[in-house]
């Protein structure tokens, strides 16, 4: 077939094209597909070197800031027992019994029990008195401008705990000093649960009780020093960070 000079040139022109658009899907989309996936990668790995950049910031105090929480810690929990095992539970709640280390001041329990460590709730407790609403104080209440603050919402945690129940007799004065020791106690994590008195009597100080008295013991791993840990785990050895009950 004899092509003329003019449709040598087209045909040359649609050649060159069809060999570019070749060109194009097979070598240079590919390259420009794996160039935005690499920039795509880039950038991920730029914003993953920040965050770690910022968290070797954030942690350049890591052992100081440790310490101080673990001091923290271990302040916090100066108010609640050490898990124990029952008998040095039993132990720590006779000591209690004895309100002064004077014979002539004690509480003289012939019975007490114990029960077995379970999970117990320690709640705060809130007072809220009991008004009387008259229409007059709701006349007052609208004229009142509120003051927005958000009410206080008891809270409660889960706790390990024994429970005692004791059977004593004491003076009034000495069961007194007894429910007044519990306040200055360092460990203010003994809590009266119920407390019942047979006849008051004369309701003197001198005067005889015979008490009923039911009481939780709430306690709190101990936390183990951080440098013994850290030490520990660079030796390969498991991590633990609370001391075994005992």
């Amino acid at each position: 077939m004899n092509l003329n000079a003019r449709e040598k040139l087209v045909l040359v022109f649609v050649l060159v094209v069809v060999i570019w658009i070749v060109g194009i899907i097979t070598f240079i989309k590919p390259s420009i597909d794996d160039l935005k996936n690499a920039q795509s990668i880039l950038d991920d790995k730029k914003v993953e070197l920040a965050e770690k950049q910022q968290r070797i910031e954030d942690d350049k105090n890591l052992e100081q800031d440790i310490r101080v929480a673990y001091d923290k810690a271990i302040e916090s929990g100066k108010i609640f027992y050490p898990r124990m095992v029952q008998y040095d539970a039993a132990t720590e709640m006779q000591d209690l019994l004895n309100v002064d280390d004077d014979e002539d001041q004690e509480l003289n329990n012939d019975s007490m029990s114990i029960s077995v460590m379970v999970p117990g709730n320690l709640s705060r407790y809130i007072y809220t008195p009991t008004v009387l609403k008259t229409k007059m104080d709701e006349i007052v209440a609208q004229m009142d401008i509120p003051s927005n603050v958000p009410a206080t919402v008891p809270s409660s945690t889960s706790l390990t705990s024994y429970t005692f129940g004791t059977h004593f007799e004491a003076t009034k004065e000495d069961v007194q000093t007894f429910m007044e020791n519990l306040l200055t106690n360092d460990k203010k994590s003994m809590v009266i649960q119920s407390f019942s008195v047979t006849d008051v009597g004369d309701n003197e100080d001198n005067t005889k009780w015979d008490c009923t008295m039911s009481l939780s013991m709430y306690m709190i791993p101990q936390l183990r020093d951080p440098d013994i840990v850290n030490q520990e785990i660079k030796d390969g050895k498991p991590i633990v960070a609370v001391d075994a009950v005992g």
